[in-house]
């Protein structure tokens, strides 16, 4: 599968801060035992052709202050954008970042009752900055929540301990 990233790399073009957020943390995942590389790419072949530019998930209305963020997540984790095959993505990167969370889970690094909570608290922040009006920022929020869950879970200190 040719991706987004690869092409901008092609033209000469650097991929996008959100890419490269993504690629180190893949990178520091796979690199420090808590992710197989074989799990991702059987997950990414599974949905990597499962690109479609128009499908969105519309998070915006979600982000009351009033809602409980767990609750906000969970309702996130239902508004995930799909077709009648299951998850569809508006860029290939966007692939990667549920390939990880999905990856994460099923190895125990978290439950998805703490995912919704994180992610819940991830799409708040967006709404509270104003970046939920903007293009796609489903995925934006999903790769932020990653990154917390990571953090939040110690996975960093650990690896730097276990060298």
């Amino acid at each position: 599968m040719t991706s987004n990233h690869d092409l901008s790399e092609a033209a000469g073009t650097a991929p996008p801060v959100t890419e490269l957020r993504l690629r180190a943390l893949h990178i520091f995942l796979t690199e420090n035992g808590y992710l197989e590389p074989a799990a991702i790419g059987a997950l990414i072949n599974t949905f990597g052709s499962r690109i479609d530019p128009n499908s969105g998930a519309q998070i915006a209305a979600l982000a009351e202050p009033d809602l409980p963020v767990a609750q906000v997540g969970g309702q996130a984790m239902l508004a995930i954008p799909r077709n009648g095959d299951g998850p569809v993505f508006r860029e290939s990167w966007e692939v990667l970042a549920f390939a990880l969370a999905m990856a994460l889970a099923e190895r125990g690094a978290f439950t998805w009752a703490e995912w919704a909570e994180v992610f819940g608290g991830e799409i708040m922040r967006a709404g509270e900055a104003g970046e939920l009006d903007q293009d796609a920022p489903y995925y934006r929020c999903w790769l932020a929540a990653l990154e917390r869950m990571v953090a939040h879970k110690g996975l960093a200190e650990r690896a730097t301990a276990a060298r």
